[in-house]
């Protein structure tokens, strides 16, 4: 009966909207007239291109975008982009796009889905504590980027693109307050010219934000988050040939308890937690740091680019895996990173039947990794005690790539790409097990070391071909190879655990683009099969509170997606995404015993079980109103609804760790001077209260029952006061 009444609330409210729209004295004399079509500009070929023209799925959210809905976290953009999921791990966000991605919390992996902020290859999320913050665009890639992005993006690509500073002085101040967790968010920046040739750009932001969970014996919210970004960027134009930009961005991030809440059997969370810092505070302490710099250079017709990056970033956290007291089991990890990258390419002019770009990419990273386990069991028997390992790895990679595409005829674009990546990574390990004796000694036990180093080499090529029979059509064709690379396991004990085979990906995508000037519109839709091989894949081993890491033989991921928007009157664009997604294992005879596999199993055939994080529904429907009230004030409006279908979060498929089919919806109201210069709005996320949880696992045995379960529950619903004030 709820989900019907929301669904029923849902159409009234959004044909309340439509209603709303259609009494304005625009929607008559409008019907017939060209709508303004938004020419939406991309990079992800490494040139500024219309999405039009780009054969690839590509969903695009812009900067006014994600301010206007709040949206600053990895978790809150998956509500826009169909066939994305987004999950918390202690470690990093696992991040998958049509149900592939990196699963478990293993500090050592890499992710399947890649993060690029302007242009800069980031393989672990903490590289980039905040970055949706004072952005121009997010480009969401879906399905294998081998060719020009590289390593690691077998199941797609996240591209940002931040704002650069300007020729004109310009300066924003946005804040938001948050009234049922009494948070607050400010952020501002500042941009224009210093001289003739050189503009500067600073952008800050800080966020006191605390969490959605009550902490009943410490009393406080958690997670309570802390945090401060600082970006200064440059860009310096010597002459018509030559522009410089370059940015340093500093973040500090302080989170206090965890998301984390112990729901007993046959339960629903409650939002409360009875955690305490008995073992260890439980905390995430961390900061990062970047610096980029990106030379473009015209050389005649040609651009030569060059982008230099050094990031950096440490971090100190600690959780009770329980979530209760007393805490049986706590785990601390610190980790030290950095990365050195330069990447190089060429670039042919676009106004002749054919272009290309050429280029290269090194890059060097070292990572310092230290885990602790500290045990508090209850006797007999008595084995308290902690577990203590150290991993170091040090990766260097060496790429070359090329693209080129050719048009025979003026209708036709045909595109090949090709990328030759060489890996080369170094690893090791050393543990020890502390057991405390009743006499107050203890005793050690060292773990076997493991050493290790491993060098890859490959090929990645892409094809392409594109029909535009006018400006308004594209249909298009596309074959990609992507991969992720070798990995080592730092929670492996024995060398056969240690090192993983990389993952390789092939995908046929066709797929077709369309634009409706008449109504202001747009429609794209894809169609798509990956096959992959050796899939990475974790599993969590409860009995020892670890991940068991391995290589799926095969998996195939396959669906439809679309995405369209269309204005029926000036005032008023609609617009709706959604996707169909089967992905399940198509060898996998080792796999993880399912839930329901007799007590002696030890390993099972998984072939044609549905991959984990892999809902078969998703999609969102957008309402975004501005009517002008005067010749100085407008009225704004829009309503956002997401839905998805049942998931599934663990591997081993078991219905206690499965999240039911939900639909949220968010609404904001707000008023705005006609030429944006000030706007003030209420933005109320999750309208209907709706309790869901963004992750279910199984916890640590001791002093739980079997399905017991501790669960990631999702903040239920806000009011958030926003204001902007631009200059």
């Amino acid at each position: 009966m709820r989900r019907q009444l929301n669904s029923t609330a849902i159409a009234r409210a959004g044909l309340s909207l439509v209603a709303l729209a259609a009494a304005s004295p625009a929607w008559a004399q409008a019907a017939q007239e060209p709508r303004n079509m938004e020419e939406i500009v991309v990079t992800a070929q490494k040139r500024e291109e219309r999405l039009q023209d780009v054969p690839i799925s590509i969903s695009v959210q812009s900067g006014d975008q994600l301010e206007a809905q709040g949206i600053d976290t990895f978790n809150a953009l998956q509500t826009r982009v169909p066939n994305l999921s987004i999950t918390d791990t202690p470690a990093n966000a696992s991040i998958f796009i049509r149900g592939i991605g990196t699963s478990g919390n293993n500090l050592s992996f890499e992710q399947s889905v890649a993060l690029f902020v302007d242009g800069v290859y980031g393989g672990r999320n903490r590289q980039f504590m905040q970055p949706y913050f004072d952005v121009e665009r997010i480009e969401v890639l879906r399905g294998p980027q081998g060719a020009l992005f590289g390593r690691n993006t077998s199941a797609g690509a996240i591209s940002v693109t931040t704002r650069r500073p300007t020729n004109s002085f310009e300066g924003s101040v946005h804040a938001e307050y948050e009234t049922v967790r009494e948070s607050y968010v400010v952020q501002a920046a500042v941009s224009g010219p210093v001289t003739d040739q050189l503009s500067l750009r600073l952008a800050a932001r800080y966020g006191d934000t605390n969490g959605w969970i009550d902490n009943t014996v410490l009393g406080r919210k958690e997670p309570a988050r802390r945090d401060f970004l600082i970006r200064g960027s440059a860009l310096w134009d010597p002459s018509d040939k030559v522009s410089v930009f370059a940015k340093v961005e500093y973040g500090d991030n302080k989170v206090i308890g965890a998301p984390f809440e112990f729901v007993p059997t046959g339960t629903r969370p409650d939002y409360k937690v009875d955690t305490d810092d008995g073992l260890a505070p439980l905390n995430d302490i961390s900061d990062a740091l970047n610096a980029t710099v990106q030379a473009d250079i015209d050389l005649g017709e040609h651009t030569l680019t060059s982008i230099s990056n050094y990031s950096h970033y440490e971090y100190d956290q600690a959780f009770n895996i329980q979530a209760r007291r007393p805490a049986r089991l706590v785990t601390i990890a610190y980790e030290t990173f950095d990365q050195y990258s330069q990447e190089v390419r060429l670039s042919s002019p676009v106004d002749k039947n054919y272009d290309y770009i050429v280029g290269g990419y090194i890059e060097h990273s070292k990572s310092d990794i230290e885990r602790i386990s500290l045990l508090d069991l209850p006797p007999p028997p008595l084995l308290n005690g902690d577990n203590r390992r150290t991993f170091v790895q040090e990766t260097n990679v060496a790429a070359l790539f090329g693209q080129l595409n050719w048009s025979p005829i003026e209708q036709i674009k045909l595109g090949a790409g090709i990328r030759w990546t060489r890996i080369e990574k170094e690893g090791s390990v050393r543990g020890v097990n502390r057991t405390f004796n009743p006499n107050g000694t203890f005793t050690d036990a060292v773990r076997l070391p493991l050493d290790a180093n491993f060098e890859d080499s490959r090929f990645e090529p892409t094809l392409t071909a594109a029909w535009q029979p006018n400006r308004d059509v594209t249909l298009y064709a596309k074959y990609a190879v992507g991969s992720k690379g070798g990995a080592f396991t730092e929670s492996a004990t024995r060398m056969s655990e240690f090192i993983l085979l990389p993952e390789r990906a092939q995908s046929f995508e066709v797929g077709g683009k369309f634009l409706f000037p008449s109504i202001g519109g747009s429609l794209n839709i894809a169609a798509f099969t990956t096959d992959y091989k050796d899939l990475q894949k974790s599993t969590l081993e409860i009995a020892t509170a670890t991940f068991i890491t391995s290589n799926a033989a095969g998996a195939r991921s396959r669906g439809v997606e679309f995405d369209g928007s269309f204005r029926p009157i000036e005032t008023l664009r609609i617009s709706v995404a959604g996707a169909y997604l089967d992905a399940t294992y198509t060898d996998f005879p080792n796999g993880a015993c399912r839930f329901g596999a007799p007590v002696t199993c030890l390993s099972q055939d998984r072939k044609g079980d549905r991959l984990q994080n892999s809902p078969e529904w998703t999609g969102n429907l957008n309402l975004d109103f501005n009517q002008p009230l005067s010749d100085s004030l407008n009225l704004l409006a829009s309503w956002t609804t997401s839905y998805q279908s049942d998931i599934n979060y663990q591997d081993i498929l078991h219905p206690l760790e499965e999240q039911k089919a939900f639909t949220k919806t968010d609404v904001r109201v707000g008023l705005a001077r006609s030429d944006r210069t000030w706007e003030v709005a209420l933005l109320v996320r999750n309208l209907f209260d709706e309790k869901t949880s963004g992750i279910i696992f199984q916890t640590f045995p001791v002093g739980v029952l079997p399905t017991d379960r501790v669960h990631i529950p999702d903040p239920r619903r806000s009011f958030t006061l926003q204001a902007r004030f631009g200059f």
